[in-house]
């Protein structure tokens, strides 16, 4: 509706100049077509037609005349056109008429600087100010009567053109701008510099760059760092505030390392360019970065290490050609030391709690209590499980036909864990409502339980882990339970 309105609009205005032209009296000066009004004092062009009204006196006529060529020679017709299709196609935008009332100003100082080379200054300054106006609206023509225009056109012809010398003082700016440009890039060089001079195997001294306090690539440790820069991938990586963080990305296929970020305190990194595979990651928490050289590979490491962990989740970054086009993966990911090694029980007790640090700050799945545990890394599934401020829970994920328990997970409370790579089956879950988390071994197998147990239940639901292939693809099942101690219906 509104290019409708915008274009009838237009074919009224071309209505409106035929109708003038038709009533016009055809006449020609050095060349260019002149339209006579009869009974009026307009003045305007259009194409290749001068329009002037009869009522203008000799002097008038003249001084419009010599600007009004103007306008037919420099064809400022076709910019005024070009713009009346913008404002049919774009007529919503304000911008479109702006810009049009810009290049009419800037007709009008062309054609008056000029003029002013042929006829004194003073009298056509005057002979605009004394000048009775009449405007046509029609937007696209040259309109030497322009109450809107006048004020800005005397203006300008009262400005004298910079004389030759003072343009000279802009070539100043071109030494100014290559000092600025240079300066900075010799600053951005020498934060690099800064970032790259990392601590040697002859060296225990603090690295420089960790004043900066900016996540990176070290250098000396990603010297043989394969990159892919076809492939415009990521692993965005954010670190928590517990402790700094040394991330390795190990290729599952040949267990290389491609690639070593150091991590500081609450900082997120993008790793780019990854080449296509699967691949791990390696984390260590700690403090006092270094660097050493074993068996002629260069190493970063914590003088001051916490704790180590391999991340479970397999990351694939293997680009898939899909009907819709080329998919690059990348991933999002968080990491954080959950506990210090000082917090851990003593590996020796009967009640030791190995606990290995997951994504999720609020839970784990203990290492001696899942030494059976099994995994499909080919299957990106999750068991989702937010706990209530009652109790820690302790959670046995177990085959239903075998009752052969595949993980275990231990989860404080009011936390947030997450259970992945589950193979595919239907599982019930064992559930245990406690206070201070124990292990013990009975029959050669290890166990986790509460010393100070509330509750124990096996879950009503049964969680069908099947993979479904349909139409759309394959349907990867996955869930999200809540547990609390004094639910009715713990399982949701």
């Amino acid at each position: 509706m509104g290019v409708g309105i915008s274009l009838l609009l237009l074919l009224f205005k071309l209505y409106k100049l035929k109708i003038l032209k038709s009533v016009a009296i055809k006449a020609t000066f050095n060349n260019k077509k002149i339209a006579v009004l009869p009974n009026s004092s307009q003045a305007f062009s259009f194409w290749n037609t001068i329009y002037l009204g009869d009522a203008l006196n000799a002097e008038e006529k003249k001084q419009i005349l010599l600007h009004e060529v103007v306008h037919v020679e420099e064809k400022h017709s076709i910019d005024q056109i070009f713009f009346e299709f913008l404002r049919v196609l774009f007529w919503w935008n304000p911008l479109v008429y702006v810009f049009q009332s810009r290049i009419t100003v800037l007709h009008e100082y062309i054609a008056d600087a000029e003029v002013i080379t042929t006829i004194d200054k003073r009298n056509y300054i005057e002979q605009l100010l004394n000048a009775a106006f009449q405007t046509q609206e029609i937007t696209f023509v040259n309109q030497f009567f322009n109450q809107s225009l006048i004020k800005k056109r005397i203006l300008m012809l009262q400005k004298s053109k910079s004389k030759t010398i003072s343009k000279f003082k802009y070539l100043l700016l071109i030494p100014i701008v290559l000092g600025i440009l240079t300066y900075t890039a010799c600053s951005e060089e020498l934060n690099q510099s800064k970032d790259n001079d990392f601590e040697g195997s002859k060296n225990d001294d603090r690295p420089d760059y960790a004043a900066l306090m900016i996540s990176h690539e070290p250098k000396c440790p990603n010297q043989n760092s394969v990159y892919n820069k076809n492939l415009n991938n990521y692993l965005s990586v954010r670190n928590g505030k517990n402790s700094e963080a040394i991330l390795d990305i190990i290729s599952i296929e040949t267990s290389k390392k491609i690639r070593t970020i150091h991590f500081f305190r609450n900082q997120t990194f993008f790793v780019r360019n990854i080449p296509e595979g699967k691949y791990k990651l390696h984390i260590s928490y700690g403090e006092d970065y270094a660097e050493k050289t074993v068996d002629e590979t260069c190493k970063g490491y914590f003088k001051n290490e916490v704790a180590t962990e391999i991340n479970e989740n397999i990351l694939d970054f293997d680009v898939l050609k899909t009907e819709k086009g080329v998919n690059i993966p990348s991933y999002n990911i968080s990491i954080d030391m959950v506990k210090k090694e000082s917090e851990l029980p003593d590996e020796s007790s009967e009640e030791s709690n190995t606990i290995v640090n997951n994504n999720n700050s609020g839970g784990s799945e203990p290492k001696c209590s899942n030494q059976n545990s099994t995994y499909d890394k080919k299957i990106d599934n999750y068991l989702k499980i937010t706990t209530g401020n009652n109790a820690e829970v302790i959670v046995q994920v177990f085959v239903l036909d075998t009752e052969q328990v595949i993980r275990t997970a231990y989860i404080k409370r009011g936390k947030m864990y997450f259970i992945r790579n589950i193979p595919e089956g239907k599982y019930k879950l064992n559930i245990t409502y406690g206070d201070n988390y124990a292990e013990k071994t009975v029959d050669g197998v290890c166990l986790a339980y509460f010393k100070d147990e509330k509750a124990n239940e096996i879950g009503e639901y049964t969680l069908d882990f099947t993979v479904i292939k349909t139409d759309k693809g394959y349907n990867v099942p996955s869930y999200n339970i809540a547990l609390d101690f004094n639910d009715n219906d713990p399982i949701n």
